[in-house]
């Protein structure tokens, strides 16, 4: 494969992988970060991966990892050091098929979108099960392959319905609140969302993945305004997968084909971006999803080089 060719995996068709063949930009990236450190390598042992995508902090923060295709959560202090794992392949409680992403509420439980279970599951801090919602489905409260998952101030709980194109929204026992969105490239359309956040004031950030754009939305759903479109250029991405708002409201953006993580202001202004392709520290290979700790820390899933990557602002 080329070096400015590659296949960005997208674990987005049931039972299968979709491969989508682009070019991706090789050109340094802007200064602002450096990397700081990484953990993290393929298998299936403690503080191993296998292909992880989402990721999230507690108040305590630790770190909470999606390790799909080891069907499990892995946790971490904030230096990278193991703490405990919960998960096994399976269709059972505190079991998953393929889990992408997790998210906590204000009382550190652990929310999962089980995707190819069409659930989330909800856990103590501890992995302890606690109660799990969803079913195949479109009506409200059904889910198809959902793929991203965020909680909001409030408490709320926004899922990603990727395969149904649409964003859902449930309080923390699963009742269903609101639902928004259907297939296509209009504003408030949707193809395959992939990833949800929120900033300070619970506006809604939703990496639109096939249509290579973010959407934000008022916390009731009210289309607000979107930004990017297929490409290379600042501003511009390739297949977003992952989206996280930090505590002073920026936007950063793991643009996963473009193996680089770009950062906006709330209205889609571009201020930056760091990352190149490649395996050595500070390079990327897919990478699908990025938090921001309260110290500005930023913490990008390298999904197809199966670890964490930290960068801190130089």
């Amino acid at each position: 494969m080329g070096k400015n060719k590659k296949a960005l995996t997208v674990l987005l068709a049931a039972g299968l992988l979709t491969v989508i063949s682009c070019d991706t930009g090789t050109g340094p990236g802007d200064k602002g970060y450096e990397f700081s450190f990484a953990w993290g390598s393929e298998g299936d042992e403690e503080g191993q991966f296998q292909s992880p995508r989402g990721i999230a902090q507690g108040d305590q923060t630790n770190v909470y990892v999606a390790d799909v295709e080891n069907n499990r959560i892995q946790v971490f202090d904030s230096e990278g050091v193991f703490l405990l794992a919960w998960g096994s392949f399976g269709t059972g409680d505190g079991e998953f098929l393929y889990p992408n992403d997790v998210a906590l509420d204000s009382g550190a439980n652990v929310y999962v979108a089980d995707t190819f279970n069409d659930r989330v599951q909800v856990f103590d801090a501890s992995g302890t099960f606690l109660r799990t919602w969803g079913e195949s489905g479109n009506g409200d409260g059904e889910l198809d392959r959902p793929f991203g998952i965020a909680v909001d101030s409030q408490d709320r709980v926004i899922v990603a319905d990727t395969y149904n194109h649409r964003i859902q929204v449930f309080d923390g026992e699963g009742g269903f609140i609101a639902s928004w969105g259907t297939q296509g490239g209009g504003d408030g359309e949707f193809d395959r969302p992939a990833a949800v956040a929120v900033d300070s004031a619970d506006d809604i950030y939703v990496a639109d993945l096939m249509n290579c754009r973010i959407q934000k939305f008022a916390s009731d759903g009210t289309y607000l305004t979107a930004w990017g479109e297929l490409g290379e250029d600042n501003g511009d991405f390739r297949y977003p997968q992952g989206v996280a708002v930090s505590g002073d409201d920026k936007v950063f953006v793991a643009d996963t084909n473009n193996d680089r993580v770009q950062r906006f202001d709330t209205d889609g202004g571009y201020e930056l971006k760091f990352g190149v392709e490649g395996d050595a520290e500070g390079e990327f290979n897919q990478p699908q999803d990025v938090i921001v700790d309260s110290q500005g820390g930023v913490y990008i899933v390298d999904t197809s080089n199966h670890q964490i990557q930290v960068f801190v602002q130089g």
